[in-house]
């Protein structure tokens, strides 16, 4: 009887902190600003306040379009693969598992394998949705010779095929 291992869906990890993070930056923002401003007026001259109060903005301004890009990079990351999973839109290979190569539990590299010449490569340390566990901290894929059935989706050059759902195979 075949044992499902893994399916995709959407999950709050480590790396999805950094925008909750920002989003409180932006929040604590204005109370940051008084207290600065407090401070500064005791010990500045007002051409000094206005340059500091300039690079707090620029600060702001900054920190506040890159949690943009980071939400809009989360939210198409899921809607192309764990989206593609739950509409079926998603390819499978099925065979043994060959090439695998282990990432270590320090990491420093990536935990890698082949089914039928489908490369699939991961790391617990990369942040993305999909299967990305490594034998090395529990995951599932322990080596050659496991017999598999994959569905994944390309994902382009940087994250390359993204696992999205494993079924072990008697």
């Amino acid at each position: 009887m075949n044992h499902i291992l893994y399916e995709a869906s959407f999950h709050f990890h480590g790396m999805n902190l950094i925008p909750v993070f920002m989003l409180i930056w932006i929040i604590l923002f204005p109370s940051i600003v008084d207290r600065v401003n407090r401070c500064l007026n005791l010990k500045y001259s007002v051409r000094r306040l206005s340059f500091n109060k300039a690079i707090i903005r620029l600060l702001f301004v900054f920190v506040s379009v890159i949690l943009v890009i980071i939400i809009i990079f989360e939210i198409d990351m899921t809607k192309k693969t764990v989206g593609a999973y739950k509409r079926g839109d998603y390819q499978i290979v099925e065979g043994y598992v060959e090439n695998f190569h282990p990432m270590p539990y320090s990491g420093h590299s990536q935990e890698s394998f082949e089914i039928n010449g489908v490369l699939f490569s991961y790391s617990d340390f990369i942040n993305q949705q999909g299967y990305h566990k490594a034998k090395s901290h529990g995951g599932v894929i322990t080596g050659d010779g496991q017999h598999l059935k994959i569905g994944y989706v390309y994902y382009g050059d940087t994250y390359g095929n993204i696992i999205v759902y494993i079924e072990e195979l008697p």
